[in-house]
């Protein structure tokens, strides 16, 4: 088994068949997550600029559509940003959801195209989690670990936090398989990175994503994003063959 990770989603990624990650820590794959933590049923994913009519239909009058312009804030048209921090507290049992955002479901997208045999959503908040489900779905499938980062700037430049998120995967994955693995150049890259820093706080804060969301007076979502291991749920993107509890659905592939 080796394990590789994409910095961005951009180009050509070499994925087909394998187990992927998709990480986008600040904030669209840690806002996944806590929809589902919020209760809801399955979530879906679009582009950014998804039309917020489809997205509308997509989940019903009762649901709950997300989506994020250049600086944060919410499109006209859909309920809220997709904060972490401010979704994960909403009542959204037996309701669906919709989010969209400039990185994170873009790389989603991206590698449903690229042919990955199954997409995982991953962050901090997730970590041990989605580490554990990724090997076991690795080693019964008999394929490759690659881990997807979002990036910034409409997935253009490599978001530390992304890097630091996939180092700690990793890690994770080494111990489960004992370092029976093969670590690819950017795997090493990315343990690397992740072992020179102690804290994913301090990481988050000081990232180039982290500061502009802060300079909007998004620390608290920042923060929040900072969390290790809050959530042991672990959304998938669903397929025809896969399908499931935590079902995450493409609206735009």
């Amino acid at each position: 088994m080796k394990i590789k990770v994409a910095f961005l989603p951009t180009g050509p990624l070499a994925i087909a068949g394998d187990v992927c990650i998709v990480v986008d820590v600040i904030r669209a794959t840690t806002a996944i997550i806590g929809l589902f933590d919020a209760g809801s049923d399955r979530v879906f994913v679009g582009g950014f600029r998804s039309d917020v009519a489809k997205a509308r239909a997509a989940v019903g009058k009762n649901g709950v559509i997300c989506a994020e312009q250049d600086d944060g804030s919410t499109p006209l048209g859909f309920d809220h940003e997709p904060s972490p921090s401010l979704l994960s507290q909403l009542d959204l049992s037996g309701r669906f959801s919709m989010l969209a955002t400039a990185n994170g479901t873009p790389a989603i997208l991206a590698a449903d195209r690229a042919g990955a045999a199954l997409i995982l959503i991953g962050s901090l908040r997730n970590l041990d989690a989605v580490a554990h489900r990724a090997f076991a779905e690795a080693s019964s499938r008999n394929a490759d670990i690659t881990i997807v980062c979002s990036g910034q700037l409409r997935n253009s430049r490599i978001a530390i936090e992304d890097s630091y998120c996939a180092g700690m995967i990793v890690s994770r994955v080494c111990e489960l398989a004992k370092d029976d693995v093969e670590l690819e150049d950017s795997a090493l890259l990315a343990r690397g990175f992740t072992i020179s820093h102690n804290s994913a706080v301090e990481v988050l804060l000081s990232s180039m994503t982290g500061g502009r969301f802060i300079d909007n007076g998004r620390q608290h979502d920042v923060e929040f994003c900072a969390h290790i291991n809050d959530s042991i749920i672990v959304p998938v993107v669903a397929t025809q063959s896969v399908n499931g509890n935590h079902p995450v659905f493409l609206l735009d592939a």
